[in-house]
Formats: C-alpha cells, structure tokens, sequence
C-alpha cells in the first residue's frame, strides 16, 4: 500500500545518503572504478597485457602510446592494471561471501542456540581465530597450490571466526532489547525475530565487518602474489605485477607505483564505502525529517475515574496464577504468588522496584531470561502454559495475551517503519495480506488517537513524540484484540498530561474490547484511574490484595499503608494548582473519603 512504501524505496533512500556522505562518494567511487574495471578488460585493454614487445622495455609514461609505460618485457602497465583487477574483485567478494557464510550461523548459534552447545561454539571460535589469515592461505597454497579460491577461502575462514565474535556480541545486545521482546510477545517465531529484527539491527556492524574482509583480502592476496604464493602464470593481478617487478625495483621504482596505488585505492575505497554504507542504513544516523506533530489528542473516558467495575466470579478466571515461583541464579526473586483475574476485570499490580512485578508478567508470556526457574501454575482460559513449547507459546503471544512496554523508544524497532511494525502481529495471527495489514495499520494508528495515521504510519520510531511512540506500542498489542493486557509501567517515562492521555486510551480500548488488564506500576495515583482489584508486591510476595477501595481506605498490611502514607506525604493542594496556573483538568489523584493523594506521576 502506497501510505507504508512511500516515499522511496529504501535503495533511493540509501544511495541520497551516500551522495550526501563525503567518504561514501570517495569510497563508492574508487569501487565504483575497480567493479567498472572488470567488464571493461573483459571486452578492451589498449594492449594485449601478456604481449611482449622486446623492442619497447622500461617506457616511461605516455611513451609510445602507453599510458602508463611498460616494465621490463615491454608489456602495457595500464592493460596489466586493468585486467589484474579481475582477481582482485573476486578474491574480495569471494572472501566475504565465505565469510558471512562461515560467520553468521556460527554467531547466531553461539547466541542463540542450547547453553552447552553455544559454549562449545564460542570455544570453537576461540581456537579458530589463534591462526593469522596470511599464514594460513600460504600453508594453505603450499599444499595445494596458489589459486584465488585458496586464498579465498583462508581469507574467508580466517575472518568469518573474527566475523562470528563480533556478531555474536551484537546478537545478544539486540536479543536483549525490548523491541525484540516486545516482538517475542506478539507471536513472533525465532526465525522471524531473526529475520525482521535482529540482522536488520546488526546489518550496519556487518556491513562494516565485511568491507573491511574485502579491503583485508585485497591487500592478501597482493602479499600472497608478491611472495610467491598467489595464482600461477599467466594470471594477472596486482600482486603479481609486484612479484615480476621486485627485482627491478631498485632500478624503476616507477614500475611498482601503479599497481600498489591500484591496491591502496582499492583498499581505501571498501573501507570508507563501508563505514559511509552503516551510517547510511541506519534510521537513525540519517538526516532527520521534521518531527511529527505533538501528542495533543485527548480520548474520553467511557467512565468516570475511581469507579469500581464489578468483577466476574472466580470460576470464569481467564488468567488464574497459582503459588508461582521464579529462581534466578539459585536466588528466589518471585516466591509463591497467587493471582487470578476474570474477563473483562483491571487488576492492578503495585509495589517498589525489584519486588518482582515484572518478571511476574512475563512468566505470563514464557519470556522470562535464559537460566530462570519457574514452578507453580499459570492458566490461561484453563490451559496450562508453565511448560508449553515455544511453538505454541509464540501462537498465545498477541493473540490472547499482549503486552505494552515500559519504555516507549525501546520497545520499537527502530530500522522498521510504524505501519510495518503495528501491522506484523495481524500478519503472524489473521493471515492478512501485505495491503490488508496495511490498512488495519493505518485504522489502528488512527484508533489510538494519532495525528494524521495515513502519513504517520511511513515515519520512523525516533521520528515520534513519547506519547505517540506509546500509542504505536498500544495499537501493537491490540491489534488481535487479545483476552488479557499486561501494561508494564507504561507511563513511567512520560510527562503528566501524556500519562493522563495514555491511561484514559488504555482503559477505553480494554473496556471497549472487553479485554482483562494486568496494569504493572509503583505509583498508586496511576493504578486508581484504570484499577478495579489490586495486588501489593513487596519482595517477591504478593502482601496484600482486595477491591480499589477497600485497599484505598482500609489496607491491611503495613506496608500498604505506608505506601498511601507517603503519597500524601507528596500530595499538593488541585484546588491552589487550578488558581495559579488556570488547569481545568488536573491530573486524577487516588480519591480517599478525606482528601486527594497527588502521588507524582
């Protein structure tokens, strides 16, 4: 659909940004010239670069039609360079191939893969990269002869173990991102998270990695010619030239100057493409277009604040938690809670950093870190998921469970337009077309409440305001309209009036939808706007739990009401606020039956 692929398509978008780089344009020439080089000695060169002409040795240049001269058997300097240019491309393309082919499962297993089997990978890589490339394509030749694939494929292996190292680090870093869990939460398969968000996130790191293969193999395979090693005559590379000309060198340096400038210019021009290529592709790196509209769109509540919606009977739980319990590291972080909530029903999960609010929630979704051990019971609709394979877990994520993250930015991908990335989960679960989700896409952005969807959908996540960014997370989630909605301190990073805009949002689609929401804070002004039940967490336990307004006016633990104790503590009179600065709307406080408690949002 035109409003999703527009403008340009990301080719244009990539070679503006090259035009505008100033090392692009220098790299991008310079390989331009040696990949326009091959097709050109494959079909001219002024001379026949293995002719001798006994009667024209040692020409300087633009003596006797030669352009760059002759060496000492009257052959054409410049036919040589042209044609030499054939291996050196091929080495270097070579060489990456087998690199990228050779490094990238290996990273990919090591990060990704079994603990024990990665280890082993991760061993393997360490033994590999103890042998220097140029020593092992010269024994590599000894044995078997000087040919590219030879140095090639030492060239190849040699790097792609570096390659691997590399790439495994960022692996890992962009596996532990919340964009990549928040893709996890909506269904997506471990391929398909590899595929659409992990390699896109480490293409720039690659790029760079494979350019400097190139350059590397380049300068290889002129030290392998020039010691003795590289391709037998007749072939022509520039190492070669080097080789025949060593000899001489003393007598006519000049010999030796144009095929190591070929490999100098060569070299530099895979690195400076390179480097130009990560900036290039990266959203983020590009000149900015102007910033979106401000998040200004107000939703209505389809009721007042602090009303209590009754919930359902225990037996029609859609979620039921039962003595769950979380180890990490031989320390137990979650210890025997119990939960349930009903279809339809706002629970509210409260309580300080680290009690273990949000390793609770996703325990819900089985995407709690490598090495946690879980035991007890979650049910979702009556079914079992503790235990469940992946497969059918990832078919449960987005469809009847999705979830909406804490930070905005983080939990975007950021090389993946808006509309791409709200019309995937419609795209894992409904089987919609490309122009389907894509529709959906626009309606669910303009459902959300953001400004202009049609042309918003095309901008990119760092393009957005906070409170938009959170809007494009909670189309995410809805976009299957699931059963149950964890929102994980969603609001934490936002500012008052965007908080107050994202919580009337959540509580409207959730009602309107029918879907149960498990609301995940520490700040009770929060919790009391969209909350019909909540659940105290204090250490890994739940403490306390009851109806809004039982837990309001009569808490039973301690520590409860030490938590209504300090937000009081840091309430402000609404009434003197309105006065001084004229707001009509203040931000909604937790209501008790003396006064309001401002708790800061």
């Amino acid at each position: 659909m035109k409003a999703l692929r527009a403008p340009g398509a990301p080719t244009r978008t990539v070679l503006r940004a090259l035009v505008r780089d100033r090392n692009g344009l220098i790299g991008g020439t310079l390989v331009a010239i040696l990949v326009g080089a091959v097709p050109l000695s494959l079909v001219w060169t002024p001379y026949d670069p293995t002719a001798v002409d006994p009667n024209a040795p040692w020409l300087l240049p633009f003596r006797g039609g030669h352009l760059l001269g002759t060496d000492m058997l009257g052959r054409d300097q410049f036919s040589l360079i042209l044609v030499g240019s054939r291996e050196t491309l091929l080495i270097a393309l070579a060489s990456a191939g087998i690199a990228a082919a050779l490094g990238l499962p290996l990273a990919l297993a090591a990060a990704l893969g079994p603990r024990r089997f990665a280890a082993g990978v991760v061993q393997l890589i360490d033994v590999a990269i103890a042998f220097p490339a140029l020593l092992t394509a010269m024994i590599l030749a000894a044995v078997f002869g000087g040919s590219v694939w030879t140095a090639a494929g030492a060239i190849g292996v040699a790097f792609g173990v570096h390659l691997a190292r590399i790439a495994r680090a960022e692996i890992e870093r962009v596996h532990g991102s919340d964009y990549v869990l928040a893709a996890t939460a909506s269904g997506s398969s471990t391929w398909r998270t590899v595929r659409r968000h992990i390699l896109p996130n480490i293409a720039p790191t690659l790029l760079v990695q494979l350019s400097l293969v190139m350059a590397v193999a380049s300068l290889t395979e002129a030290a392998l010619s020039y010691l003795g090693y590289g391709s037998p005559a007749p072939a022509v590379s520039w190492g070669r030239i080097l080789h025949d000309q060593q000899p001489y060198i003393s007598a006519r340096p000049l010999l030796v100057v144009w095929p190591g400038l070929a490999v100098a210019l060569s070299v530099l021009g895979f690195n400076l493409l390179g480097d130009a290529l990560r900036d290039a592709t990266d959203p983020r790196l590009r000149r900015r277009a102007p910033e979106a509209p401000t998040d200004t769109v107000d939703v209505e509540r389809t009721d007042e604040v602090g009303t209590s919606r009754a919930s359902l009977p225990a037996h029609a739980a859609l979620l039921r938690v039962t003595d769950l319990t979380i180890r990490i590291a031989g320390r137990t972080v979650v210890d025997g809670i119990d939960l349930t909530l009903a279809p339809g029903e706002r629970l509210g999960l409260i309580g300080e950093s680290g009690s273990g609010k949000s390793l609770t929630a996703l325990a819900v979704l089985g995407l709690l870190p490598e090495g946690a051990e879980v035991t007890g019971s979650i049910r979702l609709d009556g079914v079992e998921l503790l235990g469940k394979p992946e497969r059918e877990l990832a078919r449960v994520r987005g469809s009847r469970v999705a979830m909406v993250f804490q930070e905005p930015l983080t939990a975007l991908d950021p090389t993946m337009r808006i509309g791409r990335q709200i019309a995937e989960p419609l795209r894992l679960h409904r089987g919609m077309t490309g122009r389907q989700s894509d529709r959906a896409a626009i309606d669910l952005a303009a459902r959300v409440g953001l400004p202009d969807p049609a042309e918003l959908v095309r901008a990119w996540p760092h393009q957005l305001s906070g409170g938009q960014r959170q809007r494009v997370g909670i189309a995410i989630a809805l976009a299957c309209r699931p059963a149950l909605l964890i929102a994980d301190e969603p609001t934490t990073a936002l500012d008052v009036t965007v908080q107050r805009d994202i919580l009337a949002l959540l509580d409207e689609l959730a009602h309107e939808q029918g879907t149960a929401l498990l609301f995940i804070t520490h700040d009770l002004a929060v919790v009391s706007r969209v909350s019909d039940r909540i659940a105290v967490m204090r250490t890994g336990r739940v403490i306390e739990q009851g109806p809004l307004e039982r837990i309001l006016h009569d808490a039973d633990a301690d520590y409860t009401r030490a938590l209504l104790a300090a937000a009081r503590a840091t309430a402000f009179d609404a009434t003197a606020f309105d006065d001084a600065f004229g707001a009509g709307d203040p931000t909604p406080g937790v209501h008790t039956s003396t006064e309001t408690v401002e708790a800061p949002l």
